[in-house]
C-alpha cells in the first residue's frame, strides 16, 4: 500500500448515486456516524463522505480550506470540481461554484432578489401558479401529484423570476425533474443534459433581447442593465447565475412539499392539525426540511493537507457533506428519525451552512407554503399511492420522488386569470 493509500483510513464501500443508497441511506447513515463518520470510497474516483452534524458544519464553514470551486469547458464538456459527486457537466452555479473573493461580489449582487421581502412579494403569484394547475385536474379527481402539481409551481415560479415565458414552463420544468433524478452514470445521462441545455439557450437569448430593452422587473433584464464592480455581466457569468437559480430552486422545493403531503397523508392526526390551524405550518416545515433534506448532500474541494476526526485529508481531495446525515445526528436533535412537527428550536442544515447556505431558502417556504394551503383548500382528503410511485433513482444530490399517483374528490374551478 503506497503512502497516498495509506492516508485513507476508514475505507467503505459507499455511493451515494446507486439505488442500494435510495432504499437504505438512513440506516448507512446511521451506522458511518457510529463507526466511520468522516469515511473514505473509492467510488467516482474516490472521495470522503462525513456524515456527523459538527464535522459537517466546521468544513462547511472553513472556507478557505473546503472550496466550492468549479471549472467547466462547454466546448469539450471537461468538468472538475464543484458541489457535485460526480462533477455535473453544465456551466458552474454563481455564487455556489465560487469563492472568496468572488464570492463576496457575487453574493453581494443577488441578495436583495432573494431577501425575505422579495420572496414574500411573489406569495400571491405562486399562490394563482398553485390554483391554476390545481385547475388544470380538480374536476378529474386525480393527478400526478409530482408532475401536475409540485413540480411545476416551483418551475413556474422561477420562470416568472427569470423573466422566461410561462407557455414554456413544461418544457422547463420536466428536463430539470430529469436531470436531478437521472444517475450521472447512466446511459440517458447524455440526452437528458442535452435537454436542460435548451433551457440555457432560453437565457441566453432572453438576455441578449432584454440588454435592447428597457430595464424590467426580473432577473435576465437584471444581469442585462446591472453591473458587477463597474463593468456589465458577461454572457458566461449570466448563465452561471442562471445555473445556480433555476437548478437550485426548482426540483428541491418539488421534493420538499411532496415528502411532506406523502407524510401528512400517512400520519392523519399531524395533517388534521395542520390543516386546522395554519400557524403551526411555519414551524411544522422546518422539521420537513429537517427530515427529509431535499439537498442530500454537497460536495466541497480540499484546498491543503487537514485533519478531519482523525481522518487525513490531501490537497487536491474531495468530501461529500452528507446534509441529510447531520439532520439525523443524535448528538444534536431528539429523536431524530421521527417527525415532530412542533420541533422548536430547530437546528437543521438543510439549506447548507457557512458562506454558501441557500440563497434561495426564503423563497423555497413561500413556495412550499402556498401549495400547501392550496392542496388544505382545494383538495383536502387527496390519498396518495407511494405503492405506486416511483423514487429518484439517486437521490446523492436531491432527494425525491420521480411521481406521486393521487386521487381526490373532484371540486370546482377557482378564477385565477391564467390558463395553462
Amino acid at each position: 500500500m503506497d503512502q497516498a493509500q495509506d492516508l485513507k483510513k476508514c475505507p467503505i464501500d459507499f455511493d451515494h448515486e446507486s439505488e442500494d443508497h435510495v432504499a437504505s441511506w438512513p440506516a448507512e447513515f446511521r451506522e458511518m456516524r457510529d463507526t466511520c463518520p468522516v469515511a473514505w470510497t473509492e467510488r467516482h474516483g474516490g472521495f470522503w463522505v462525513a456524515t456527523r452534524y459538527k464535522d459537517i458544519v466546521a468544513m462547511a464553514q472553513d472556507d478557505a480550506t473546503f472550496s466550492s470551486f468549479k471549472t467547466f469547458d462547454p466546448h469539450s464538456g471537461d468538468v472538475s470540481g464543484g458541489i457535485t459527486i460526480p462533477a455535473t457537466p453544465i456551466p458552474r452555479g454563481l455564487p455556489v461554484e465560487s469563492d472568496r473573493p468572488d464570492w463576496d461580489v457575487f453574493r453581494k449582487f443577488l441578495n436583495r432578489r432573494f431577501a425575505p421581502k422579495a420572496a414574500e412579494a411573489r406569495r400571491q403569484n405562486i399562490r394563482r401558479y398553485a390554483d391554476s394547475l390545481l385547475n388544470r385536474v380538480i374536476e378529474t379527481g386525480e393527478m400526478d401529484l409530482v408532475n401536475d402539481f409540485t413540480g411545476p409551481v416551483p418551475a413556474m415560479t422561477t420562470m416568472e423570476l427569470m423573466g422566461l415565458p410561462l407557455e414554456e414552463w413544461r418544457q422547463f420544468a420536466d428536463p430539470l425533474h430529469e436531470m436531478v433524478f437521472t444517475p450521472k452514470n447512466s446511459p440517458d445521462f447524455p440526452k437528458v443534459i442535452a435537454d436542460v441545455q435548451w433551457i440555457f439557450q432560453r437565457c441566453i437569448e432572453t438576455f441578449h433581447q432584454r440588454r435592447s430593452q428597457p430595464p424590467q422587473d426580473d432577473l435576465l433584464s437584471y444581469f442585462a442593465h446591472e453591473q458587477i464592480d463597474g463593468r456589465p455581466i458577461t454572457e458566461e457569468e449570466m448563465l452561471s447565475f442562471c445555473n445556480n437559480i433555476i437548478t437550485g430552486g426548482v426540483d428541491t422545493t418539488t421534493a420538499l412539499t411532496t415528502h411532506a403531503l406523502v407524510y401528512l397523508n400517512e400520519h392523519p392526526e399531524d395533517y388534521r392539525r395542520l390543516k386546522d390551524d395554519p400557524s403551526l405550518l411555519p414551524v411544522a416545515r422546518e422539521e420537513f426540511v429537517r427530515y427529509f433534506t431535499p439537498i442530500h448532500g454537497l460536495a466541497r474541494n480540499v484546498t491543503r493537507d487537514v485533519e478531519v476526526n482523525n481522518a487525513r485529508m490531501e490537497k487536491g481531495d474531495r468530501v461529500y457533506l452528507a446534509w441529510a446525515a447531520a439532520n439525523r445526528d443524535p448528538e444534536i436533535f431528539d429523536a431524530p428519525e421521527e417527525v415532530d412537527i412542533a420541533r422548536f428550536p430547530n437546528r437543521h442544515i438543510a439549506f447548507g451552512a457557512g458562506m454558501h447556505r441557500c440563497i434561495g431558502s426564503f423563497m423555497a417556504r413561500v413556495m412550499f407554503e402556498e401549495m400547501m394551503q392550496a392542496v388544505f383548500a382545494r383538495i383536502p382528503d387527496y390519498r396518495v399511492d407511494p405503492e405506486r410511485a416511483h423514487r429518484y433513482t439517486s437521490v446523492g444530490t436531491i432527494n425525491g420522488w420521480i411521481d406521486m399517483p393521487t386521487v381526490f374528490t373532484p371540486g370546482p374551478r377557482v378564477e385565477t386569470g391564467l390558463v395553462l
